[in-house]
């Protein structure tokens, strides 16, 4: 188990910064650079910034062969680099940050066994350096970070790939330049002597260190270069056990071979080192390793301990010894795999980070690296928390939520409970319920009961979150208050948490999204200068978060959005600028290069091909070019299972081929056919097109002689009740439908004026919602003219107020799609 991702509380906006990094305290100085705790700002989570003090050609030369060499390994027990970075002008590295002490300054409270089990972990880690053929050559106790696993437990961490030299490679020091701590080299290092250095170079390092650790001291102390090299090529320095005569022999042993002057008398391998340790470690835990009691002049605590384990030893049966060894592999792997799962999700937001290019390639080998982890998972006992909290965050950047939510889940049951995970379980859980509401309100049901339970789930997680996760604390706010459609609040929320951080991009997208629905809620209800500044600030949050994150394919989803809910009001507020179509077909196809077959952008697509056909039939001009694209598009490029949004697009595309079929006189029977097959409410559109569709329906069933009643009393089913709620576009759709029926009782000499009073009552509701609706005024006007038909006794009356009515609607939006139709109806009685 890991910490908890906290932000610092070092962390203010008068910190000061390097590039995407924000500086906190040091956390140690070198020779080419010093080292602080950092926090990335585009990634949220804290590092270790390694900043270059010289700039001169050669240091830059060697700060860049130190990233390059340590960016090869990929070890649970050498610390990760994330980035190399030389915005400003100033080369640093940022790096795992390892919150915990180095060996150096933890020796003296470390136990014997505790000692033994870190240099084994070490020596594993540099033989796997090894084998990317890389050699440390600065192997010593403040080059190894630990962190604390449980009791009596520590991960090390080697770091500090400054001297590394690969042996595949070029030299990038001078050839008789002394590398390394003096204290700790080899021999060959001392002499400069670059044809000799190989793995055994290291093997003498980890010995080095292994004495200090053991001993309190290095093995040699001389200042002088010249003395240091007779120390160590005659092996003068104090024997272990003359030092600490509580030290095992077994253990003096190996610290002699490690540090012997030949390199061919070494280890040859840091495996083989390993493998003694380990076996050490394995006669440590039995008891037979320990020497009789004695007063050594360094106690530690893990001699006495192995003295007392000493009378149970024979009691130990050798099922326990295979069930610990077991246990321990099992542990290691998971580790392993935990850290390979991580990785997964800093390659994943690095990608949305580069500039625009087709992110096929890479989630494509994401997704085939969780099946590979998943697969390794399945072969293991133990430790699947933190592997499995890794693979559900990388299931959730992903999109994937349900695997994501399975995943955490069983990272939670394992023991994985902290906030983080607390806090990604109530995100997955709860966008997964919002789209099953969402699902139930495109099919005119009621939210089901999973979603409302997914949802109250959702709520439980935040509160175990306790809002003390990784992300600024108002992304958690603003999170919760998503979850509880305030979208006001979530929209504040989020912009107070760019605020705080303003490369959180989560914020930006979650705040974007907010921002849009609020619009599309006051659109709705009347109010488009409010919806058109809310879509204005959720385009501009989204654009501002796109220069940072040029490939998040959310972001871009996010500007379509808002860009839509723009074009829409514009166009019905009067006409649509060309240039914002342009601009919009542009960001869809920006989109569309990231991934072609991911279904936001494809509808996204879709949409601004909507909205283009709508311009072009409000300005009398024929869509069908542009929807005979769309739809070859729809048919050619998505893909079964359809998600709600292409569903969506499918009946909008057809009702408006539709309409144009009969507009010039075509059959639209096949058209409205195929809008009907998958017809339900567009929620979350500027407009319920299902309306549109059923009311089209019913005109089309008038010309052709059937009886448009059943359809009309569909639409007054589904949308009279929105419309008494104050949605006007429902107001709109419902007088609509009134209309259709009162034009067809007239002319089969039935009674009109039920229809036509229901018709002006909706209407009237629309326009008290929305007081600038030109359809509703053009409408009403319409029922007059119906009603100067219906009752030629009040003919004068019923037309000036249709005239008035046209005049208005004329006024709010003279390119209106539906005034042209409206306006040829009442030309002719109003003339007369």
């Amino acid at each position: 188990m890991t910490d908890t991702i906290l932000q610092p509380p070092w962390l203010d906006a008068q910190a000061p910064r390097e590039g995407r990094y924000v500086i906190g305290p040091p956390l140690g100085h070198g020779s080419m650079g010093d080292v602080f705790e950092a926090w990335d700002i585009v990634l949220a989570r804290p590092v270790a910034l390694k900043i270059l003090k010289h700039l001169e050609p050669a240091a830059m030369i060697r700060f860049m062969h130190e990233a390059q060499l340590h960016a090869r390994l990929d070890s649970p027990n050498i610390c990760r680099i994330y980035d190399v970075d030389a915005t400003g002008g100033t080369p640093r590295i940022a790096m795992q940050l390892i919150r915990g002490p180095n060996l150096e300054d933890a020796s003296p409270d470390l136990e014997l066994a505790e000692i033994i089990d870190i240099l084994a972990q070490v020596a594993e880690a540099v033989h796997g350096a090894h084998l990317q053929n890389l050699i440390h050559r600065d192997i010593k106790p403040s080059n190894i970070l630990l962190q604390w696993r449980g009791p009596g437990a520590w991960t090390p961490y080697l770091c500090d790939f400054g001297l590394a030299m690969a042996l595949d490679g070029p030299s990038v020091t001078q050839p008789l330049a002394l590398t390394g701590t003096p204290a700790y080299m080899a021999p060959e290092q001392v002499r400069g002597d670059r044809s000799l250095v190989g793995p055994p170079t290291d093997v003498y390092g980890i010995g080095s260190t292994l004495y200090f650790t053991l001993l309190g001291r290095p093995p040699c102390v001389s200042t002088s270069t010249g003395e240091m090299l007779r120390v160590k090529r005659e092996r003068r320095f104090p024997s272990p056990r003359s030092l600490d005569p509580q030290l095992p022999p077994a253990l003096e042993t190996i610290l002699f071979k490690c540090l012997e002057p030949a390199t061919q008398d070494r280890y040859p391998t840091a495996a083989a080192l390993a493998e003694e340790l380990r076996g050490f470690q394995r006669t440590l835990a039995a008891g037979t390793g320990t020497p009789a009691p004695a007063t050594p002049p360094r106690p530690r605590r893990g001699l006495v301990l192995a003295g007392a384990l000493v009378g149970l030893a024979i009691l130990l049966p050798v099922a326990g010894s295979c069930l610990w060894t077991r246990r321990t592999r099992d542990q290691e792997l998971a580790q392993t795999l935990a850290i390979e799962a991580a990785s997964l999700e800093q390659g994943i937001n690095r990608e949305r980070l580069l500039p625009v290019h087709d992110l096929r390639p890479a989630d494509a080998g994401s997704r085939d690296r969780i099946e590979r982890l998943r697969a390794r998972m399945r072969s293991r006992s133990a430790g699947d928390g933190l592997l499995g909290f890794a693979l559900g965050q990388a299931y959730f950047l992903l999109g994937d939520l349900a695997p994501a939510e399975e995943e955490l889940d069983r990272a939670w049951s394992a023991g994985y409970r902290t906030p983080e995970a607390a806090f990604l379980l109530a995100r997955a859980c709860g966008e997964r319920a919002l789209a099953a509401r969402r699902q139930a309100g495109f099919l005119g049901q009621a939210p089901p009961p999973e979603a409302l339970a997914g949802l109250a789930r959702a709520e439980q997680w935040l509160a175990e979150a306790r809002l003390q996760t990784g992300h600024p604390r108002e992304f958690a706010e603003a999170v919760a208050a998503w979850l509880r459609a305030d979208y006001p609040g979530a929209a504040d929320r989020a912009r107070e948490a760019l605020r705080a951080n303003p490369w959180h991009l989560e914020s930006a997208i979650l705040g974007s999204r907010a921002l849009a629905l609020q619009a599309q809620l006051s659109h709705d209800t009347g109010d488009i200068d409010g919806a058109r500044a809310g879509y204005q600030a959720a385009l501009e949050l989204a654009r501002t978060a796109l220069v940072k994150a040029p490939s998040e394919p959310r972001l871009h989803h996010a500007c379509c959005t808002a860009g839509l809910g723009l074009a829409a009001a514009a166009l019905e507020r009067g006409g649509l600028d060309p240039l914002t179509l342009e601009e919009l077909e542009q960001q869809t196809e920006l989109a569309l290069g990231l991934d072609p077959g991911r279904p936001e952008a494809q509808s996204d697509w879709l949409q601004v091909k909507a909205l283009k056909a709508m311009s072009l039939a409000s300005l009398g001009q024929d869509p069908r070019g542009v929807l005979d694209q769309a739809l070859q598009f729809y048919w050619g490029r998505t893909r079964e299972p359809r998600s709600l949004d292409l569903r969506m697009d499918h009946l909008v595309l057809y009702w408006l081929q539709a309409e144009a079929e009969f507009a010039r006189g075509g059959n639209p029977g096949p058209s409205l056919a195929e809008a009907l097959k998958d017809a339900g409410h567009s929620v979350d559109r500027q407009r319920d097109f299902l309306g549109d569709l059923l009311n089209f329906k019913a005109r089309f069933e008038a010309s052709r002689g059937a009886d448009p009643r059943p359809t009309v009393e569909t639409v007054v089913a589904h949308f009279q009740p929105l419309a008494e709620q104050g949605r006007a576009s429902a107001g709109e759709i419902a007088g609509r439908a009134w209309l259709v029926r009162a034009e067809w009782e007239m002319s089969h000499a039935l009674d009109p004026t039920d229809s036509l009073q229901r018709s002006q009552a909706m209407l009237q509701l629309a326009l008290q919602s929305r007081p600038t609706s030109a359809a509703a005024h053009a409408l009403q006007g319409l029922g007059q003219v119906l009603e100067a038909r219906h009752q030629p006794e009040r003919r004068t009356q019923a037309l000036a107020r249709a005239r008035e009515h046209l005049q208005w609607s004329r006024r709010l939006n003279p390119e209106d799609r539906d005034l042209a139709h409206l306006e040829a109806m009442l030309r002719q009685p109003l003339a007369k």
